[in-house]
């Protein structure tokens, strides 16, 4: 959904006055649903001047912010925000908390906080930020509304300083979350490098292909790697079919592009095809080797 049309739907639930419990904000940059959140959370309050300015400081009394630099967030952490959330709002009707990165919580926090949403305090509402729902269990997904907010070029950008101009083009075109590249570190940049030169090989029909996959998915440690590996290569074979139906509008990759007789669009889009059957494969937890061996073998026709 556009992120226009998304500002425009939260002041109409506000609006209308049809505010839910829970709200799941959920996309790629955590910095981007963190400014959509506070902004909802304004707006419920009231955008006035006051309200604005304690917000942004972080200072209103009726907004509990969570968010760590750790790994999980916990039981203990969980039980302060209940505490805080059952007190009375002091400058609002109403009281707002935002949990960042939701999929961090422990299982223990899961369930303290489950049972809060199952019976939150009047007019208490929450909005849980995720950029990985996949984890987060089904029962807090059905008494949750979701809300899917595209990461934002600039917040994406400015999220990852450490990337060279070219890797962090990749990371923007292609809508990668951009807290796993940052979690994968320096391994990003390799994967990277290696993505352009299997998807090269593979699409020239070179006979090292399979060795080059095995190399490349070596570098995956999970599922979520290996996802963003296909989303990686998809990018490039996307690109060069552009560029070979002289197309300049989507360059995700800052390269040289695959050219010669070998390189036609029937056989690029055969093995677009390919990926996405990879893909389907892989929410079916067939195994990674089997998928990927299958996905080079199958492009063949």
């Amino acid at each position: 959904m556009n992120n226009r049309v998304v500002k425009e739907q939260l002041l109409k639930i506000i609006d209308n006055k049809k505010l839910s419990h829970t709200y799941m904000f959920e996309g790629d940059t955590i910095e981007t649903l963190s400014k959509y959140s506070k902004f909802f959370a304004l707006h419920i309050f009231g955008d006035t001047e006051r309200n604005q300015m304690l917000v942004e400081s972080g200072n209103h009394p009726d907004l509990y912010y969570l968010s760590t630099k750790e790994t999980s967030i916990k039981k203990e952490q969980i039980e302060e925000l209940v505490r805080r959330m059952n007190q009375k709002p002091i400058e609002s009707d109403y009281k707002v908390y935002i949990i960042e990165q939701f999929e961090k919580l422990t299982p223990q926090a899961e369930n303290s906080v489950l049972k809060f949403l199952e019976e939150p305090p009047e007019k208490t509402i929450a909005i849980l930020l995720t950029i990985n729902k996949s984890g987060i269990l089904p029962t807090i997904h059905s008494r949750s509304q979701h809300i899917s907010i595209q990461g934002e070029d600039e917040d994406r950008i400015n999220a990852l300083p450490q990337l060279s101009e070219a890797e962090r083009t990749t990371v923007n075109v292609l809508s990668l979350n951009t807290t796993h590249v940052l979690e994968l570190d320096d391994k990003f940049s390799t994967i990277r490098n290696e993505v352009i030169n299997f998807s090269n090989r593979w699409i020239h029909d070179h006979p090292l292909t399979l060795i080059d996959m095995k190399r490349m998915l070596d570098l995956c440690d999970d599922r979520r790697d290996q996802v963003m590996l296909l989303a990686l290569i998809s990018g490039f074979v996307r690109q060069t079919l552009h560029h070979a139906i002289g197309l300049e509008d989507f360059k995700p990759f800052e390269t040289h592009m695959p050219e010669g007789n070998d390189v036609h669009p029937a056989k690029l889009t055969r093995i677009l095809e390919e990926i996405q059957e990879a893909n389907r494969l892989l929410t079916f937890n067939v195994n990674p080797m089997l998928v990927f061996e299958g996905m080079v073998i199958g492009a063949k026709g």
